[in-house]
């Protein structure tokens, strides 16, 4: 399958990472930099794809045409659509490839897993989002080291546009101590995936196939830690992997297990996840709502936003009623923690009130454990 080419279980994963090292870490010229960096992603993918390096460079080349075109007055409102219509089109050909299989396309087949990966998607919609709000289009070097970074392709981070262009040209060299912490990173990461990870799923998830409710139950709490162990292993290895050749790589978790409620849990979580879903779903529609009910329903605009972005965040991950189920179960969280906040905010005064009172330890621990549970019976829909 591509995710195990793209991840950290595949050969041409860490053949590929050496020759970042090796052709990156050198370097001092910032612009020497980008083009060394595009090309070993592009010949990662090269790689990955075959040899189909013509539809790999069509592929981009139309991409980097459209962008064009959205940054320019005439055309940018046509070519945001077009551009929309073709991520959500290469995103369904990449999670149902049964039809993408059906239409016979040949050799274009690889390219639309591609670009059509899940996070190249999201970054697909970010950079055509900045290129239309800043009415600049970024360069083919930049757009391919912006949307295929080889050590954030299986399981993000998803950097946003404005970060990746925010970075230093030439960061600053590691000492000793910046290596070893780096390569400890990555070695914690292969533990927690290839260790700790694995010997969890091999005693104690059978897919919730036991009998009765206590066995599933407590399943239900390993699958819960099990799933946090192996997708932050990836994140770790790539922010380990992004510091050893100098690219910035943002962090996707900060202790989730400590959220003390949904929308905590998801300022914790795949964090890079979240902040696109704010940025790209939920502030726009947020705000137009706001305009459109002239703010006269304060509960409802962020209630439909959650709703929207969530439900879509379910299809994101696959596109099955198993995943628009958990998509919508987590917007309930949502919604419901957000009005909890309000009606909180209300009663006791404001801000420092909610804050004084969420501070006891006894809310504290009941609301942690609420939220911790919540979250491990959403995933039972998709277990």
């Amino acid at each position: 399958m591509l995710e195990q080419s793209l991840s950290p279980t595949s050969a041409s994963f860490w053949a590929t990472f050496f020759l970042a090292v090796i052709a990156l870490a050198p370097l001092r010229s910032g612009p020497v930099r980008r083009y060394v960096f595009a090309g070993v992603n592009f010949l990662f993918l090269t790689l990955l794809l075959r040899g189909q390096v013509a539809v790999l460079i069509v592929g981009l080349a139309g991409t980097w045409g459209l962008l064009q075109l959205v940054t320019r007055p005439a055309t940018r409102k046509f070519a945001a659509g077009a551009a929309g219509l073709l991520a959500a089109a290469l995103f369904g050909l990449h999670k149902m490839p049964e039809v993408s299989a059906s239409l016979s396309l040949g050799m274009v087949n690889p390219l639309l897993a591609v670009l059509g990966f899940s996070y190249v998607a999201l970054r697909l919609v970010e950079v055509f989002r900045a290129a239309y709000e800043d009415e600049v289009c970024p360069g083919p070097v930049d757009l391919i080291n912006y949307l295929l970074p080889f050590h954030m392709l299986a399981a993000g981070p998803i950097q946003s546009w404005r970060e990746f262009r925010q970075q230093l040209d030439v960061p600053a060299p590691l000492d000793t101590e910046g290596v070893l912490n780096a390569i400890e990173r990555i070695a914690f990461g292969l533990f927690k995936k290839f260790v700790l990870a694995y010997s969890i799923q091999r005693l104690f998830l059978t897919g919730f196939g036991g009998e009765g409710f206590w066995v599933n139950f407590l399943e239900m709490q390993f699958f819960f830690l099990w799933l946090f162990l192996d997708f932050s292993a990836y994140s770790d290895i790539a922010v380990g992997i992004g510091r050893l050749i100098g690219v910035a790589t943002p962090e996707n978790f900060n202790r989730p297990y400590l959220a003390r409620n949904m929308i905590d849990f998801w300022d914790r979580w795949h964090i890079s996840l979240s902040l696109w879903i704010r940025h790209n779903i939920f502030i726009p529609l947020q705000l137009a709502l706001v305009r459109k009910t002239e703010n006269r329903y304060q509960l409802v605009p962020a209630t439909l936003a959650f709703t929207v972005a969530f439900v879509l965040c379910g299809l994101w991950h696959d596109i099955s009623l198993p995943y628009l189920a958990w998509g919508a179960m987590h917007a309930v969280g949502l919604v419901v923690t957000n009005a909890y906040r309000y009606a909180l905010t209300r009663k006791l005064g404001g801000r420092k009130g909610v804050a004084a009172y969420m501070q006891r330890p006894v809310i504290r621990v009941i609301a942690t454990l609420l939220t911790y549970e919540y979250v491990a019976f959403s995933l039972l829909l998709i277990g």
